[in-house]
């Protein structure tokens, strides 16, 4: 059985400034590694604004991610993306489509994905989750709340 799992929390609020969240990557043993991280763009991370395609916040909830990610030359991306499942995400609120976790390249924020905001960090957890991989873990849970 996986204990592996992923935590994204982020506060939500209205601000001109890009808001910052964290990204918790717990191991079985309860070792928990945080990096900091984001998701939407600034002034699109309000509450409800996980909702408005392209700039919000990915939407609470509980998604999957494969521990090996695949190569992106999309700006913002450009580099390692981990499809984050199910993919859309729908509710009576709209559809969200294409998210994942980057690193959060070029204009800072996100079109709704997590975004690891220090280079240093997102090399730390791409080689974590490769590690993962290698134990024969195909994908972690993840799970966003506000």
């Amino acid at each position: 059985m996986n204990n592996h799992h992923l935590i994204f929390t982020m506060p939500l609020a209205q601000s001109p400034e890009l808001i910052h969240g964290n990204l918790q990557l717990v191991y079985p043993d309860g070792q928990a590694i945080d990096y900091l991280a984001t998701s939407g763009c600034a002034d699109y991370q309000r509450p409800g604004d996980e909702w408005v395609r392209g700039k919000g916040p990915i939407p609470a909830g509980e998604y999957e991610i494969p521990t090996e990610g695949y190569w992106l030359d999309t700006r913002g991306v450009e580099g390692l993306f981990f499809h984050i499942t199910p993919d859309p995400v729908i509710s009576i609120h709209g559809m969200r489509a294409e998210l994942g976790i980057h690193f959060d390249a070029n204009m800072p924020g996100t079109a709704g994905c997590i975004g690891v905001v220090r280079q240093f960090g997102w090399r730390r957890l791409c080689d974590r989750l490769a590690s993962i991989a290698n134990l024969g873990i195909k994908s972690l849970p993840l799970t966003v709340k506000y």
